[in-house]
């Protein structure tokens, strides 16, 4: 197995992150924020080095069908993780993609290890631009208008559609901005209520023991999509430009009938 800090420009994957304690007594107004986590939906997946990765299966879908497990997870940075973390995600999640959402210069500065039989992709969601602040309005007014953004969640979508084996990784630096709106997006495509997934995006407040993310903000990347095209659906299919095959196999891919 290797195990280096090399940055190569093929494939993709999606990871999930760690629990984190925090480090303040939580008050009534952060409980709010940070969902409890379930082992059964958006099980954590706990690292010696890395944050914020869980499993993004579980959740059930308006349609009675249910978001399978070990299909897609969701992380922040992997720069941390040990060759225990790896042969974790290699042998227990069958890793098999890791789709990078982040600039060239974070890549840079904070490289993914590189990860024997594992496909990398990288998919910058803001461009070259990364000297956002924590919850910043502008970050999500650009995750729903900028044109790298929607090359990225149309790359990341894609390469969901054609995976047809062990799980893909996708994460940013924290793992809650862009990888929460790209989370959003999915979850969409499958069916997933809003109040799912809404839950599962303020999590990584949980996982990483802060209150970062906030409903208002994924609320506004909403409003905005549907100010621009109507509705969510018609972002995927005319602003991301997936097609209606693209769109069924991610289904296919990632959904099962639920248990009664």
């Amino acid at each position: 197995m290797r195990f280096q800090t090399v940055l190569t420009t093929l494939g993709c994957a999606a990871i999930m992150a760690t629990a984190v304690t925090p480090a303040y007594a939580a008050t009534a107004k952060d409980l709010q924020l940070q969902p409890a986590i379930s082992q059964k939906v958006n099980r954590p997946i706990h690292l010696e080095g890395g944050e914020n990765m869980r499993d993004l299966g579980g959740y059930r879908t308006k349609s009675g069908q249910r978001v399978k497990m070990g299909k897609v997870l969701r992380s922040a940075s992997l720069e941390k993780m040990t060759a225990t973390d790896v042969l974790n995600l290699q042998v227990n999640h069958q890793l098999t993609e890791i789709v990078d959402l982040r600039t060239t210069e974070q890549i840079m500065k904070k490289p993914d290890p590189v990860i024997e039989g594992v496909k990398y992709l990288q998919a910058s969601v803001l461009g070259t631009r990364s000297n956002y602040d924590d919850d910043d309005q502008g970050m999500y007014d650009d995750m729903a208008h900028k044109a790298a953004a929607k090359r990225s969640y149309r790359s990341l979508l894609i390469q969901i559609a054609e995976n047809k084996r062990g799980a893909l990784l996708f994460h940013c630096s924290h793992g809650m901005d862009r990888t929460g709106t790209a989370a959003a997006i999915l979850y969409s495509i499958l069916g997933v209520s809003k109040r799912d997934i809404q839950r599962d995006y303020l999590l990584s407040n949980t996982q990483l023991g802060v209150t970062w993310a906030k409903p208002a903000l994924l609320n506004s990347f909403y409003k905005q999509i549907n100010q621009q095209y109507g509705s969510m659906d018609k972002y995927v299919k005319h602003g991301l430009k997936l097609s209606p095959a693209q769109i069924k196999a991610i289904k296919t891919n990632l959904l099962t009938k639920a248990p009664h």
